[in-house]
């Protein structure tokens, strides 16, 4: 594989994340609401209810280790649409954010900015060219 296209696929990546920590966020944005409702509950019920060992760890703490990766998560989160919309052609920014960042398919894509299939593809591969990572 030639260079040129390892850093688009690397670019791909990294926009793909977008949606994966998003979903990480928001998974450990609920289970932390629901220890700190649940925080009464013997950390052995917690552990059976949430598949991780907790049993040596005080609640405070896990509590703390939930946050701290809610935190980081959103960070990364945030950099990656800073990223984004950082690009200089509205077009080629409005793909990117539509595709890694509101998950459309590219069909939808297609419809949304009435652009074929092909001139989406094309735009997008510009846009990877020009993307600031």
């Amino acid at each position: 594989m030639n260079g040129k296209y390892e850093k688009k696929e690397q670019k791909k990546a990294y926009l793909r994340s977008y949606q994966a920590l998003s979903f990480s966020v928001k998974t450990l944005g609920d289970l932390l609401t629901h220890l700190q409702e649940e925080q009464n509950l013997p950390l052995s019920v917690l552990s059976e209810k949430f598949g991780t060992d907790l049993l040596d760890m005080k609640m405070t703490d896990i509590l703390s280790s939930f946050r701290k990766q809610l935190e980081d998560k959103n960070q990364i989160c945030r950099t990656i649409a800073k990223n984004v919309n950082r690009m200089d052609c509205e077009i080629e920014k409005n793909i990117l954010l539509l595709k890694y960042i509101s998950g459309y398919t590219w069909e939808e894509i297609s419809e949304i900015t009435n652009y074929s299939l092909r001139q989406v593809y094309n735009i997008h591969n510009h846009a990877l060219n020009h993307f600031p990572m």
